[in-house]
């Protein structure tokens, strides 16, 4: 019996130690400071795309059985991949169309160029500043040098010959590495004298006339006609004879004011300042913003010689006292009218047919003959001398 009892209490022992080692087993020791895994997660889903990539896509990834291993991770490799790039960019340039602005060279087989000038190089009628200037030629203007004096140049620039003071100008290579940065694209008349029609055909009416030689922007290549603006009308010229392309902007023709009244001197040559300025409709800025032109008219007669008048050319069309051409002298204002007879530009009267104005034909502030495009309606004296 005794037997029996031992026996019974070694097997109860044994089976309680084997239980305990089990649960042993497969329950978790939880030490202090120690998270549970199920706070530690990152979130599932989107915030954390790392656990939506398979196994072969992550950086902590085995090796596949062939054995190769990678030389980095992703991480290591994007880097690299991304230098060397600009190394493919600069060994293997893309292919560019070629500059259309390297036409101007086409134009002109020895050009100069106008630099380091405050407003613009006169233009004489000899290698002196005793020569009449005939023209005004802007920063960035040029032409054809025709004959290089020394000190001077005998040049060619907006239809006239001339001389230019040599040190304000590029020569040479110079010259022709600076005349593609510098050109403008414009439509050269080719005919001694072209219609501006109001449509594109020779069945419309024609608006306007413009001479050989002609420089200026055009709005639209058509089929056979280019169309351009007229004051703030548009008109149509025929490309048989005219040839669109890129030039230098070139001499703006001059009239000496020097038989006129010391008022209408001061007039004529603080207006002049400004050529080259940007036409801009409904502008009112003289310091390069743009202007349009009743608005330089206004502002350079009540800067100058202090005379006030309207903001409209209309409005300014009924100061003063009308005059004929002939009796018209500098600083008298010439008003012309679109196709419907209404008022819509004003200009100032240069003397010997030349006129000062912001054109939007032209692009700016410039210098034309008083009928580059069409006669004046009417002339009027706002000075009153």
């Amino acid at each position: 019996m005794k037997r029996f009892i031992r026996m019974s209490i070694l097997s109860i022992t044994m089976t309680a130690a084997l239980c305990f080692a089990a649960c042993k087993e497969e329950t978790p020791v939880i030490t202090r400071n120690t998270v549970p895994a199920q706070e530690s997660r990152e979130p599932s889903g989107s915030e954390n795309p790392q656990q939506a990539l398979p196994a072969e896509s992550r950086t902590d990834a085995a090796p596949e059985a062939s054995g190769e291993v990678p030389d980095a991770s992703p991480e290591e490799t994007e880097p690299a991949t991304e230098a060397t790039e600009p190394a493919t960019e600069a060994t293997e340039p893309p292919t560019e169309a070629p500059d259309p602005a390297l036409g101007v060279l086409d134009h002109y087989a020895n050009p100069f160029i106008v630099t380091n000038v405050n407003t613009y190089l006169n233009m004489r009628s000899a290698p002196s500043t005793g020569g009449t200037i005939i023209g005004k030629i802007a920063e960035n203007a040029g032409g054809e040098v025709l004959e290089d004096l020394g000190g001077w140049l005998r040049v060619r620039s907006g239809g006239k010959e001339g001389f230019v003071a040599r040190e304000y100008c590029l020569v040479g290579e110079e010259a022709r590495d600076m005349a593609p940065r510098v050109a403008v694209e414009r439509v050269q008349i080719t005919a001694e004298r072209l219609n501006v029609r109001t449509g594109p055909g020779t069945e419309f009416d024609i608006l306007s006339k413009l001479g050989a030689g002609s420089l200026l922007p055009y709005d639209e290549d058509l089929d056979g006609w280019y169309r351009i603006t007229v004051n703030n009308a548009a008109g149509y010229i025929s490309k048989e004879f005219a040839e669109a392309g890129w030039y230098l902007e070139e001499a703006a023709p001059w009239t000496s004011v020097a038989r006129a009244s010391a008022t209408r001197q001061a007039l004529v040559n603080y207006a002049a300042q400004f050529m080259g300025i940007p036409y801009r409709l409904g502008g009112t800025s003289l310091g390069g913003g743009g202007i349009d032109c009743s608005s330089y008219v206004q502002q350079c007669l009540r800067n100058a010689i202090g005379i006030g008048l309207g903001r409209t050319s209309r409005q300014q069309a009924g100061r003063g006292r009308t005059v004929s051409l002939a009796e018209a002298r500098p600083g008298d204002l010439m008003f012309y009218t679109d196709e419907y007879g209404t008022i819509d530009h004003v200009a100032f009267y240069m003397g010997d047919g030349m006129i000062l104005h912001a054109s939007r034909t032209y692009g700016g502030v410039s210098v034309s003959t008083y009928n580059y495009l069409i006669e004046p309606v009417f002339i009027k004296n706002v000075i009153g001398d």
